[in-house]
């Protein structure tokens, strides 16, 4: 008897959500951090009179 709280296939499964989980997370970080250059160089550009 497999004393393991949890079988090999939860934890693939579990697995796979966390990778999923994690590229999520990438991406929206990317997504933020062009998002505020793009905002702060159009910021930069006005104020030069550009």
């Amino acid at each position: 008897m497999n004393n393991a709280p949890f079988s090999t296939e939860d934890m693939a499964r579990r697995r796979k959500r966390s990778i999923i989980m994690a590229v999520i997370l990438g991406v929206l970080v990317v997504l933020f951090f062009a998002t505020t250059i793009v905002r702060i160089g159009s910021n930069f550009a006005m104020m030069s009179g550009g």
